[in-house]
């Protein structure tokens, strides 16, 4: 199913984003502290989407990993207390029936 959805998504944002640069053709002043040039808008939402996304990824980024230092840790505990159950099993019962 995933292998059919993927692609159309794709072929989907890519139309989409063909429309909205043919849309959003004219240019717009870039004012930077030193210049001043001009750039095509949808390359100027482009770029701001783009780094809006980097910044965002790399502010979770610390709450990813500390998730992840977490479930490693948890499957460490959790593969400890398998193996204690695995060799309390395994020890003779001295109980008399």
């Amino acid at each position: 199913m995933s292998r059919v959805i993927l692609p159309l998504v794709l072929i989907l944002a890519v139309v989409l984003g063909a429309s909205f640069t043919i849309l959003n053709a004219g240019e717009v002043d870039v004012h930077l502290y030193l210049d001043s040039f001009q750039v095509p808008l949808s390359i100027v939402v482009f770029v701001s989407m783009l780094l809006g996304a980097i910044f965002g990824g790399m502010a979770c980024s610390g709450l990813v990993m500390r998730r992840g230092r977490d479930a490693r840790l948890l499957r460490k505990r959790c593969k400890r207390a398998e193996d204690e159950i695995a060799r309390l099993r395994a020890l003779p019962s001295n109980s008399k029936v």
